[in-house]
C-alpha cells in the first residue's frame, strides 16, 4: 500500500506511512482517496482536451442522465456553496463577467446562472450530495410535522 502513496509524489505522505500504525481499513480509505483526486485530474485534463462539439455532446448526455436532479439554473447561494465563496463574491463574478449569468431585473443583485458552466467542476460531485442531503432532511421534517399533526386530530 506505501508504494501507491509514493508514486502520488507526497514525502509527507510516505513519511507518515513509514511511522504510522493505521488500520488496514484506514489505509484502504486514505488510497481510495488518493485515487479519486487522481480520477478528478485525469477528468479534467480528459474534458480539456475536447473540442467544443465535443464538450456540448457530452453536456447533452450528462443533461439526459442527470435531469431529474440537477436544475436548469442555480441561486446565487447554490454557487457560492459550489465555489466555497460567499454570495457576494459570486454576485461580482457574474458582474464582471467570470460566471456566465444574467440578471433577472436590472441592477437588482438577483442573477440567473446556468447550471450546465458547473458540470465539470471538482466540488460538483460534493455539492450535489449537499443537495440530496438538504432535500432528504427537508421531507423528514416535513414528515414529522405530518405526523405530529395527525397525532392531535
Amino acid at each position: 500500500m506505501t508504494t501507491l502513496f509514493r508514486t502520488a509524489g507526497n514525502s509527507n505522505v510516505d513519511e507518515y506511512e513509514k511511522t504510522s500504525t493505521l488500520s488496514e481499513n484506514a489505509r484502504r480509505y486514505l488510497e481510495l482517496v488518493r485515487l479519486s483526486l487522481e480520477l478528478e485530474k485525469q477528468k479534467e485534463k480528459m474534458y480539456l482536451a475536447l473540442n467544443e462539439q465535443e464538450k456540448e455532446e457530452v453536456q447533452n448526455v450528462l443533461s439526459q442522465i442527470t435531469e431529474p436532479t440537477i436544475p436548469e439554473y442555480l441561486t446565487v447561494r447554490d454557487v457560492a456553496l459550489l465555489l466555497d465563496v460567499t454570495p457576494q463574491m459570486v454576485r461580482r463574478y457574474c458582474a464582471e463577467g467570470k460566471i456566465d449569468a444574467y440578471q433577472r431585473l436590472e441592477g437588482s443583485g438577483k442573477w440567473i446562472i446556468p447550471t450546465a458552466q458547473f458540470l465539470h467542476h471538482p466540488n460538483w460531485p460534493a455539492f450535489l450530495r449537499k443537495r440530496q442531503k438538504i432535500k432528504n432532511q427537508s421531507i423528514n421534517i416535513a414528515e414529522k410535522m405530518l405526523e405530529y399533526l395527525g397525532e392531535e386530530e
